[in-house]
């Protein structure tokens, strides 16, 4: 009877385990990337370059939601800040015209993810996730700083720093020229629990751009890819 009695607070215990809900918090380290098509590059548009990149950190809190077995739905939030830009190569047209732009990126934002998580018991201490869901992003500060040189001094010019999210006339001086407050995009990666910590690595690539204008056949957009390592801690 007590042998039998151990087995079922055994089974018990394991049922809970696979069962249970978890919260972690960690902080990451991330990149972001802004490619721009070729409406918005023009004659100087060139597929293949990564026209900004940004680095930065965040500080992430998850909750893990038991649906069966191993599968959990992953919500939380995840505060971050991004700085960078480029300062840019000479890039020529047909008349070997040239252009050079110097661009300065700060942005703040919240990313709100809703993730199906898998884990895979690898070992008792150990195990994988795999993950794939929608990332939600909520851009809370946009600005932006561009020096441009040309062999055409009409195009030569300096600004300080504008607020792409606003349509001041001092900034982006329309409501149609505005950059996106509100994003969302495809997020997958894989992670590592050992004992209490977390290791992880995603990628996101949105859906809805950075900025998107339309007028007629013209259609500028601006496209943004983030990559971010995680480190944490589970209770």
């Amino acid at each position: 009877m007590k042998k039998v009695v151990c087995t079922w607070l055994l089974l018990i215990s394991s049922a809970i385990v696979c069962y249970a809900q978890y919260d972690r918090v960690s902080v990451s380290l991330s990149v972001l990337g802004l490619n721009a098509n070729e409406d918005f590059g023009g004659e100087y548009y060139n597929k293949y370059d990564t026209d900004v990149v940004l680095g930065g950190f965040g500080i992430d809190y998850i909750h893990g939601f038991p649906i069966v077995k191993n599968l959990f739905l992953e919500t939380g939030g995840s505060l971050n800040f991004q700085t960078g830009g480029s300062d840019g190569e000479r890039v020529y047209n047909a008349d070997r015209e040239w252009l050079k732009i110097k661009e300065q990126y700060r942005n703040f934002n919240l990313q709100i993810p809703v993730d199906f998580a898998y884990h895979i018991r690898i070992s008792d201490n150990v195990s994988f996730v795999l993950f794939l869901g929608l990332n939600l992003r909520l851009n809370m500060i946009y600005r932006m700083k561009m020096s441009l040189n040309s062999s055409l001094p009409a195009l030569r010019d300096n600004t300080g720093w504008i607020n792409l999210l606003s349509s001041s006339e001092e900034n982006m001086g329309s409501s149609s020229l505005t950059w996106n407050w509100f994003q969302v995009g495809l997020t997958c990666g894989f992670g590592f629990n050992i004992n209490r910590i977390y290791v992880g690595l995603n990628g996101i690539v949105d859906f809805i751009p950075a900025f998107g204008y339309s007028e007629g056949d013209y259609k500028p957009k601006i496209n943004s890819e983030n990559v971010k390592l995680s480190v944490g801690y589970n209770f």
